[in-house]
């Protein structure tokens, strides 16, 4: 099963996110982690593993408590084999997306939504996505 993985440290946009996952993208199965820094330790564990597990795409809050979503952006750009994995950035302001657009691996970038219903198009966008894109191997 394809996997796309959400970095977000608001407990109430995780539970949104899980719950709209859950209910239109049943054939993806979203994984959590809570920083940047926790997606990237992830991320390069997983490329050493005989056979790399990493996500079709990730699912990136730009505002977060310990540190941006630049700070990611930037470690997987110096990171080969992670340099590549589409993102999708979110932020509640439009301000903090600006920034985002000049990484190459930024494919979207949206205004989180604040309510359940909001994140049906941006998950089915992102299911999509996982979709079409093959599973990324090292």
């Amino acid at each position: 099963m394809k996997t796309v993985l959400l970095v977000e440290d608001c407990e109430d946009d995780i539970r949104l996110v899980q719950s709209a996952f859950a209910r239109y993208a049943t054939a993806v199965r979203l994984e959590t982690v809570r920083s940047g820094e926790a997606a990237l330790d992830l991320l390069r564990c997983r490329q050493v593993d005989a056979q790399p597990n990493l996500p079709v795409c990730i699912l990136l809050d730009m505002c977060m408590a310990n540190g941006n979503g630049i700070w990611l952006l930037r470690g997987l750009g110096d990171t080969p084999g992670l340099r590549d994995i589409p993102v999708v950035v979110m932020s509640e302001t439009g301000d903090a997306l600006g920034p985002a657009r000049a990484f190459g691996s930024v494919v979207g970038a949206v205004e989180k939504p604040a309510r359940q219903h909001e994140f049906k198009k941006l998950v089915d966008d992102l299911a999509r996505l996982a979709g079409a894109m093959p599973q990324m191997v090292s």
